[in-house]
């Protein structure tokens, strides 16, 4: 009798994209349990995002997005910031793709990700440079789902606090460039994309403020060439020393034959631990 041929073989999609959810999930729950922990050995007070989306699309799709992103600050003895982030978005949509080729309504995981950011101490009155490294794993279905391959996006910025310009304004712009590889699927096109943030924060006076491109870029995508320029803004409110609201949204500027969202309403709710 032959005994089983039990050599390594790789996951199938569908496997592979369940093994890196657990994995990735399991990261995000040990590192939010051990950051209270952290807090008392150097660790700066972690906190977490807690993001909604509606997108609209000019396909007349809707999209809505859960994306919770968890940070782990750690100060230096420089006077730099490192932080630890960790991504897990929740999508459910009525896009038609690969993923969801009857295009009713279905739900999965977007693709999980990690960010490394090191901002500096400040090098003059209030400036500060930021840089950071974020890697993508395809966990979440084909599109419109995920994006079906691996990706890596260094970015780089500034962030210069001018609390005597009109009631305290703060400038953060920052530029990413997402590389796609490794496929997990064919005739998948590997992404080539710069995001665009000329982000800035307005203060309004008591708790207050105004966010300029918080988090929808201007994009360039270079594999066909074109821009996609939204305008993006976000009301936010202090609440207390731990707890921060905002809401706003993304609309897209230019021809409306462009195969983006047509529209982004969003809200945002951080906690501090």
């Amino acid at each position: 009798m032959s005994l089983p041929d039990r050599r390594w073989r790789p996951l199938r999609p569908w496997r592979a994209e369940r093994e890196w959810s657990r994995v990735l999930v399991l990261c995000a729950i040990l590192i939010a349990q051990a950051a209270p922990a952290a807090a008392q050995s150097g660790w700066s007070s972690a906190y977490l995002e807690n993001w909604g989306f509606y997108q609209r699309n000019e396909n007349d799709s809707g999209q809505w997005k859960y994306e919770p992103r968890l940070y782990i600050p750690f100060r230096l003895d420089s006077g730099a910031t490192f932080t630890q982030r960790i991504d897990v978005p929740m999508i459910y949509t009525n896009d038609s793709g690969p993923g969801n080729p009857s295009g009713g309504w279905s739900g999965g995981f977007g693709d999980m990700f990690i960010e490394e950011i090191l901002e500096s101490r400040d090098l003059a009155p209030n400036f500060r440079l930021k840089a950071s490294v974020r890697f993508v794993f395809p966990t979440g279905k084909q599109s419109p789902f995920g994006a079906s391959q691996y990706q890596w996006a260094p970015a780089g910025g500034f962030v210069y606090a001018l609390p005597d310009l009109w009631r305290g304004v703060t400038l953060q712009p920052y530029v990413r460039y997402f590389s796609g590889f490794s496929p997990t699927h064919d005739n998948v096109k590997e992404k080539r994309t710069l995001d665009l943030y000329p982000a800035a924060t307005f203060g309004l006076g008591g708790d207050w403020s105004l966010l300029l491109y918080p988090d929808n870029p201007i994009t360039y995508n270079e594999q066909n060439g074109t821009w996609f320029v939204p305008l993006d803004l976000m009301l936010a409110r202090k609440i207390d020393s731990t707890v921060e609201a905002g809401i706003g949204g993304a609309w897209k500027l230019g021809h409306p034959s462009d195969p983006s969202y047509r529209y982004i309403i969003d809200a945002r709710l951080i906690v501090h631990f």
